[in-house]
């Protein structure tokens, strides 16, 4: 495993758009964003989801466990 480097937390899914657009979930259906930095690794974003898919451009969608459809819009402008 010389090629692999761990990432602190615990996710049951995860979705990669780029090197810069990773996601995923935890057991708890709570969604997180990969920082880029290993030391605090992970920020918590508002709502609950079973799957998540990340685009290359950064778009992300999530399905809940009623299987609404949501797209994220937090780091769009007003």
């Amino acid at each position: 495993m010389a090629d692999w480097k761990q990432i602190s937390g615990g996710l049951t899914t995860i979705s990669v758009g780029s090197r810069t657009h990773v996601w995923g979930v935890n057991s708890l259906g709570q969604m997180y964003r990969y920082t880029g930095h290993d030391s605090n690794p992970w920020i918590g974003i508002p709502g609950k989801a079973v799957d998540i898919g990340v685009a290359a451009d950064g778009t992300v969608w999530h399905v809940n466990s009623g299987g609404g459809i949501y797209r994220y819009t937090g780091d769009q402008p007003s």
